[in-house]
């Protein structure tokens, strides 16, 4: 009998894991997406819809159209609980059973418990950016910007809105505010820092590390020493946590919020229940995983590998190696004008147009191009 697997999360891992399935002609299974959207959106490029440079069209696929070519059924809702013990999600109050699951439900922005988070546009979806775009085009000559959080996207993000502010003609002033000391943070590239630093710094971009946010308001960033900082248009960028969902993941071990998965990706003390992606707490030889789209693909065919065992009666024994772990960051991160910056371990780093048109080939085109023409 064919088993019923269920993958919950229509991002880039759970949508690899079914691309990879059909790419190794797995037959005994029968799949079913649950997914919250409709279509999947590459926000790697995201950032982009803000200065114009690309389409919202461009960076997404109706999930509705990929279930019929690629054999899978799609539930379009809420997946309101998870039971890794009896094998059964309840998903818009109806009930379904499986026999091996892939918890991909990603993440969300990570507000920390700032007070008026609402009053700031986040930097996460295509609609984020999209929404931001629109604003930087309504604002007047002479506005404040700041963007909360100097990691990539908040970078990203930067870049994309000098570009919007050159394309518009608009006469604006961008402050990056940020928890630690230096931007970039989690990448430990002290070259990469530098470039990023001098290079938004000679576009008169201000940086403000080493604060705190306790408030946001309509008008201004308040810190916890109670200075602050006047804004039009403020946008959140200042990290992620897991999913709602893993709070109601009954049978799974957290880690920070996050699913802790073992070397197979395996949810840990589960049978056949798989966690990836943003979703998961990946360690394995004393190595962390990235939260990143490159990162959730390579652990999308881990998991299919297994999967494929898993499907023909044996166990899952493939383990997975991390391609991108936190102490070795590999990225490419667009700086606009476009320019975009590798980072290639501790100890490289390089800024220019080449670099640009190879994030664009990776991080667009070859991302896109897995998906059939309808």
């Amino acid at each position: 009998m064919k088993k019923k697997l269920a993958v919950i999360g229509g991002g880039y891992g759970g949508i690899e894991v079914l691309r990879q399935l059909l790419l190794r002609g797995v037959k005994n299974v029968d799949a079913s997406l649950f997914t919250n959207k409709r279509w999947f959106e590459n926000t790697i490029g995201g950032p982009e819809l803000i200065s114009g440079k690309v389409k919202i069209d461009e960076l997404k696929y109706d999930l509705k159209i990929l279930s019929s070519l690629w054999n899978f059924e799609i539930h379009v809702g809420n997946v309101e609980m998870v039971d890794l013990i009896n094998k059964f999600i309840r998903f818009d109050g109806k009930t379904f059973d499986y026999d091996i699951i892939v918890l991909a439900s990603g993440s969300q922005p990570n507000f920390y418990n700032v007070i008026g988070h609402e009053n700031a546009f986040t930097a996460y979806s295509l609609e984020d950016f999209t929404k931001i775009g629109e604003s930087v085009s309504d604002l007047a000559n002479g506005s404040r910007i700041v963007v909360v959080g100097a990691g990539f996207v908040g970078l990203e993000v930067v870049g994309e809105l000098l570009d919007a502010l050159k394309f518009y003609g608009k006469n604006a002033s961008v402050s990056v505010v940020e928890l630690e000391n230096s931007i970039l943070p989690s990448y430990p590239n002290e070259m990469a820092r530098s470039i990023a630093f001098d290079y938004f710094s000679k576009k008169n971009v201000k940086f403000v590390l080493g604060q705190s946010v306790k408030l946001l308001q309509h008008d201004k960033v308040v810190f916890v020493n109670n200075n602050s900082l006047e804004s039009d248009l403020t946008i959140w960028a200042a990290g992620i946590k897991c999913s709602n969902l893993s709070s109601y993941v009954k049978g799974a071990k957290l880690f920070g919020g996050f699913i802790k998965v073992d070397e197979k990706l395996m949810v840990e003390g589960s049978e056949n229940a798989f966690s990836i992606g943003d979703m998961a707490f990946v360690e394995i030889g004393g190595r962390r995983a990235q939260k990143m789209a490159g990162e959730a693909l390579e652990q999308a065919k881990t998991v299919a590998k297994n999967i494929s065992s898993i499907s023909t009666g044996e166990t899952a024994t493939f383990s997975h190696e991390i391609k991108f772990p936190v102490d070795f960051p590999q990225a490419l991160l667009s700086v606009g004008d476009e320019k975009a910056m590798l980072i290639f371990g501790q100890d490289y780093a390089s800024l220019g147009n080449v670099e640009y048109f190879l994030k664009k080939r990776i991080d667009f085109d070859e991302i896109m191009e897995c998906f059939p023409k309808p």
